[in-house]
């Protein structure tokens, strides 16, 4: 199984990003999926009817749409998490019993060295860890990669209204990289410790050019905690005079980590679960899990182990449309 974490943790997990783009909440307004209390969003029954699980009962045959690679060492696999982009790529996923490059046409894959790769709707049902496909492998066209179901992406912005005159440092010789590793330090001691990352946004695209963006002084500092807002505040103040934005998480990193090393170390298979890709999201306040073939069950289940909404199951395999 690959695993990968969605942000670096520990002393340099600093989230370097502008955040863009228009925000789904009102500036400190509260975001559902964080409430000012930290306490977790309860899961809507409505949530386990998504498009990303397999109804229970249904028998197949599946479909998927995914990136397949082969090299010299390895047969074909369908890629899950992350592509390395180097040419040729690299990845990892559970191997493809059935299919066969030779019988694709020439110009659906690339050839770089002695790898192959592209794009490809397969047909087929889970083996073990491996898939077999039941019908021929057809190159993906763009309505295909387009209908596959894709989390939306995170917004960094920072969640606190802005202060009156603007996000600018209290004390600008405290706001500085050493004040910031500072920061990070002693953010992630305070119990309930969640995410620690950089805003960037409030400064203007011509300063940006300019390399104002890169002046910590010029940052809004954002801390997340499933604590106490109070007691996280006080801690980074203690080091940190820059601008700063305490904001609730939904769970801590300290759970959020329990639960994906649980998975890791055997809860996942316990469970009948082939998993291929384990994410930390500790800006969504969850556990990103990805399997072979993941039902609406088995996320029930997952949510009794660990508790409603701390793992997200996503199923590789879906079924074919009618």
């Amino acid at each position: 199984m690959t695993s990968r974490l969605t942000a670096p943790l520990g002393l340099l997990a600093l989230l370097l990003v502008s955040a863009c783009g228009q925000r789904s909440t009102a500036p400190g307004a509260p975001d559902p999926a964080a409430p000012p209390d930290g306490a977790p969003r309860a899961v809507e029954q409505a949530d386990l009817a998504r498009a990303d699980l397999v109804p229970d009962g249904h028998p197949g045959p599946f479909r998927t749409t995914g990136f397949v690679l082969q090299d010299a060492g390895h047969g074909p696999q369908l890629c899950a998490g992350g592509i390395a982009t180097s040419l040729p790529p690299q990845c990892a996923g559970p191997d493809l019993i059935g299919f066969d490059f030779s019988s694709m046409p020439a110009d659906s894959y690339e050839s770089v060295l002695r790898s192959r790769y592209g794009s490809f709707v397969l047909t087929g049902t889970p083996q073990g860890e491996a898939i077999r496909l039941t019908a021929p492998a057809r190159r993906a066209d763009p309505a295909d990669l387009e209908a596959q179901a894709r989390a939306p992406e995170p917004s960094f912005a920072s969640p606190c209204p802005e202060p009156a005159g603007g996000w600018r440092a209290l004390d600008a010789a405290r706001a500085t990289e050493d004040a910031l590793q500072a920061a990070s330090v002693q953010a992630q001691a305070v119990r309930g410790y969640g995410l620690l990352w950089i805003d960037r946004s409030a400064v203007p695209a011509a300063e940006v050019a300019a390399g104002a963006a890169d002046d910590p002084s010029r940052y809004v500092l954002n801390v997340s905690t499933a604590g106490d807002l109070a007691e996280m505040e006080a801690a980074v103040r203690a080091v940190w005079g820059g601008a700063l934005c305490v904001s609730a998480a939904a769970r801590s990193e300290a759970e959020l980590t329990a639960a994906r090393d649980a998975l890791e170390q055997g809860d996942g298979s316990a469970a009948g679960l082939v998993l291929v890709d384990l994410q930390l999201d500790p800006l969504g306040g969850q556990v990103t899990a990805t399997a072979v073939l993941a039902r609406e069950g088995d996320q029930r289940r997952l949510d009794e182990r660990f508790g409603a909404g701390v793992v997200r199951l996503s199923s590789l395999l879906r079924p074919l449309a009618p």
